[in-house]
């Protein structure tokens, strides 16, 4: 297993952003591909104000960002 720990403040600021900026870039492709297998266009159901289909997409984007966490980890 690869050990990497940064050693200066700078290190740990960049290393912070690069995985912030993986992790939700990872999650807006995950949300997108799920929309994407699904018979159902979510933008269009939250347009008529569909309240589950909200719920719906925020269940899917806390799935989806436990794995990538999990991932990265």
């Amino acid at each position: 297993m690869l050990a990497w720990a940064p050693e200066t403040m700078t290190e740990a600021i960049t290393s912070t952003a690069l995985f912030a900026v993986l992790g939700i870039v990872l999650s807006i492709i995950g949300f997108k591909l799920f929309d994407w297998i699904t018979p159902v266009s979510f933008d269009k159901e939250l347009e008529k104000g569909n309240v589950a289909v909200g719920i719906l997409c925020g269940a899917i984007v806390i799935g989806i960002c436990h794995v990538i966490a999990a991932a990265l980890s």
